[in-house]
């Protein structure tokens, strides 16, 4: 699959710590993977810098059709898949930037500038989660996060990153995940259970 097919969407805004992805529509496409919460996403930068984020928000933005849609009470499948087809308002998905990648190095810090406007933000394949997650360093940016459901979000990337793995590595892959998160999280023990218990 080519860059270009794994496309899901363009930068709507950005900040250096995440940024807001605009898509067309939830379902998947041929040439457009869905987003899903957890998922690894990257940008390209003009330097040659890849950023690397974690989606965590998806949100399904209404406007005035679907109100009027509702309020009529409309019920026949041809007009609600027009609509969801055809919709204005772009499905609008929120991205926790986890640090970036120059040349082989992957860095698990902020990057230095953010992606620009209408920038691509492609899906990241197993083999890129695999290498972006090799080392557990990504885990501290994702802890201090403000926005995002921090907790479900660990446990969503760590299966995800298990996943790409082959088999017989996704058990110690968890294994060593979770004494680093036992490492950080070791004054909040109930939380540390929490996330571990999900994790199972």
């Amino acid at each position: 699959m080519t860059a270009q097919e794994r496309q899901i969407g363009r930068v709507l805004r950005s900040t250096t710590a995440g940024y807001t992805v605009g898509c067309r529509e939830l379902t998947a496409e041929q040439s457009r993977p869905m987003p899903e919460f957890g998922q690894l996403v990257k940008a390209q930068m003009l330097n040659g810098d890849t950023i690397y984020g974690l989606i965590y928000c998806v949100t399904i933005e209404d406007d005035a059709f679907v109100r009027q849609l509702v309020a009529a009470g409309v019920e026949e499948a041809e007009f609600i898949e027009d609509q969801r087809q055809r919709r204005q308002v772009p499905v609008v998905v929120d991205v926790l930037t986890v640090g970036y990648g120059r040349g082989d190095a992957m860095i698990h810090r902020l990057p230095p500038q953010p992606p620009r406007t209408l920038d691509p933000i492609f899906a990241c394949d197993g083999a890129e989660f695999v290498r972006f997650t090799a080392e557990p360093d990504w885990l501290r940016i994702v802890l201090a996060a403000q926005d995002a459901p921090v907790d479900q979000l660990i446990v969503a990337a760590l299966r995800a990153a298990a996943e790409a793995r082959p088999a017989d590595q996704r058990q110690p892959y968890k294994v060593a995940a979770g004494r680093e998160l036992a490492r950080l999280l070791s004054l909040d023990i109930a939380r540390l259970d929490g996330i571990l218990r999900q994790l199972r």
